[in-house]
């Protein structure tokens, strides 16, 4: 007799089988084995947990016990070594293999044997968390105190573990260590991380790497990477180096134009291959006061700066004008007015550079001229630029090809360039809409850069410009800054700087500054001006008593707007003219 048997059936049959035939059915659920429940096995994780526990424990006081009682015996390595395989993780461990390997009265035979069993355990517990800082910082101990390294070896175990996790950035670092201690030139290392990047595009731990090669293959004399135009006039090797990148990097974007590691890689290239500038800017000097302001934000030491008049050092102090470590701006003030003559002799070091004072006005100056944009390797960045180009006419949506054309033009030759930039910013913003600020913050930049040329054709020895009117150019970031240290007027009004307040610290001589209609609602990051006397701040969105009147203490104001604010409707007039008389104010 034929048996049907359809869903509901089935588990009748099996309690049957069961029930008259004592047969054991596996459990089956939707045709697989019925596995544990989850009641069932959280109970055998928490066994399993608590044994883990349990053992740690006991592990763990045995090694402090010893260690308090400074025994260094095979069984506190033995313990260790058990512990670390099942959690590399733990570097007091580590610490204490390491006092274990240096108070013992071993042999020198015995003390490498050791440390040959410290690199198997490494490299054991390395295949269990290829990214432990513990285990790699033990192993580089360990090659430290080998009296006879197999550096070679070790290069080769790079090489496996990297393709493994060919993005495991200990494992680089480490590399860098050893190849510089077996000796392996650069440009073997180079070729390594060609391959590398050749084998996926997206390694961004091999173009990091490969950076750092270029450096060392073509360094100027302070380190930084020196491909430039003369360099390669000079050196066919380093313009064909520099040319391989090019090639590399654009036959990349050609494979997989999405690829964003290349597109960075370009960028730093660009960026390397500038010539560095003088780090000073301009100094000024009164007879009460000195200020320095850099090209770049940096930190100097006292004893690094020294200020002479007739051959005599001042005892300065200097301070940051941002009360940060590193700013632009430095500043000194003088405990007592200095007699300065009209024929003193001022200069001013910085390091092992002199930079002499002439007399401009009522002050003294001194200063390095701003060079242009750096023209590095033009014929090559040109060349690249043109490619480019073709390459948004065939890809219309891509953004990194029109924002590196970008970059490429600001590096060949800003002026020239301009108009370009900013009708490819526009194109960017609607492209990648995503990113529709950081692209109005670069606008910024260039606009400020442009402001910034023509205030300098403009200047010479006998005359400088005292103001500048940056109002209604739309700005979202304020940049550089620190070049508008010694203007006494500036109109930022019409703006959208209400992030940036922090940069005003760089307005130094400033005494006329407006703010108004800066989209600014709150003004608790607004630095201390101490010459400012007339302030605008019209037309934005304050709300906070407080704040205005912490702003008017720090201040000498003379004059202050701020109509169009919240803060109008509090009654702020009265209580600013309770705390300063001398300052007119405007609601």
């Amino acid at each position: 007799m034929k048996l049907y048997i359809d869903i509901v059936s089935q588990g009748n049959i099996i309690w049957f089988l069961k029930r008259k035939f004592c047969i054991k059915i596996p459990k089956f659920r939707h045709g697989r084995v019925k596995v544990r429940t989850t009641a069932e096995q959280e109970e055998i994780k928490k066994v399993e947990k608590q044994k883990k526990v349990m053992e740690y424990k006991t592990g763990i006081t045995l090694v402090f016990r010893k260690r308090k009682d400074e025994i260094w015996d095979d069984e506190i390595l033995l313990v260790t070594e058990k512990m670390l395989l099942r959690n590399p993780d733990i570097y007091t461990l580590w610490n204490t293999r390491r006092e274990a390997l240096m108070k013992n009265n071993w042999t020198k035979e015995e003390y490498e044997q050791h440390l040959q069993k410290e690199l198997t355990l490494t490299e054991n517990c390395l295949r269990e968390n290829p990214k432990s800082y513990s285990v790699w910082h033990h192993r580089y101990w360990v090659f430290d105190h080998l009296s006879e390294p197999n550096y070679e070896t070790e290069v080769l175990l790079c090489g496996k573990f990297l393709n493994i996790d060919e993005r495991n950035f200990h494992c680089w670092d480490y590399r860098n260590f050893i190849v510089k201690m077996a000796g392996v030139s650069a440009a073997e290392e180079f070729e390594f991380s060609t391959a590398k990047i050749i084998n996926n595009f997206s390694n961004y731990s091999s173009w990091h790497y490969r950076s750092k090669i270029l450096s060392k293959m073509f360094p100027d004399d302070k380190g930084h990477l020196s491909i430039k135009a003369d360099k390669c006039k000079e050196d066919s090797k380093s313009s064909s180096k520099l040319q391989d990148c090019y090639i590399i990097i654009f036959s990349i974007y050609y494979k997989n134009i999405s690829d964003t590691s290349a597109w960075f890689y370009q960028r730093w290239l660009l960026e390397s291959c500038k010539t560095s500038r003088s780090k000073i800017w301009r100094a000024y000097l009164t007879e009460i006061e000195a200020t320095i302001v850099f090209h770049d934000h940096i930190s100097i030491p006292s004893s690094s700066v020294c200020l002479f008049i007739n051959g005599e050092v001042l005892d300065c102090q200097w301070i940051s004008c941002n009360d940060q470590k590193f700013s632009k701006v430095w500043e000194t003030k003088f405990n007592i007015s200095l007699n300065i003559c009209e024929d003193s002799d001022i200069s001013l070091k910085f390091y092992d550079n002199i930079y002499p004072f002439y007399r401009f006005n009522t002050s003294w100056i001194c200063e390095t001229k701003v060079s242009e944009m750096e023209k590095c390797n033009e014929v090559q960045l040109r060349e690249q630029l043109v490619n480019y180009k073709q390459l948004f006419e065939m890809e219309r949506q891509n953004k990194w090809a029109l924002l590196i054309g970008i970059f490429l033009m600001r590096n060949i030759d800003f002026a020239v360039f301009y108009p370009n930039i900013l009708n490819d910013l526009e194109l960017l913003w609607k492209i990648d809409k995503l990113r529709y600020n950081y692209y109005k913050d670069l606008r910024s930049e260039c606009l400020i850069d442009s402001y910034l040329h023509n205030m300098w054709q403009e200047d010479n020895e006998d005359q400088r410009r005292n103001r500048a009117d940056l109002s209604g150019l739309g700005l979202t970031t304020l940049c550089n800054e620190n070049y508008f240290a010694f203007l006494e007027e500036i109109n930022l009004g019409a703006n959208n700087l209400g992030n940036s307040l922090h940069r005003l610290y760089a307005f130094r001589e400033c005494t006329r500054l407006s703010l108004s209609s800066n989209n600014i609602k709150s003004i608790s990051k607004f630095p201390t001006l101490h010459k400012l006397q007339v302030l605008s701040l019209r037309n934005n969105g304050i709300s906070s008593i407080k704040e205005v009147l912490d702003l008017v203490k720090r201040h000498n104001l003379l004059k202050l707007d701020i109509r169009e604010n919240l803060v109008c409707e509090f009654g702020v007039k009265e209580k600013i003219e309770a705390i300063s008389s001398r300052v007119n104010v405007k609601i």
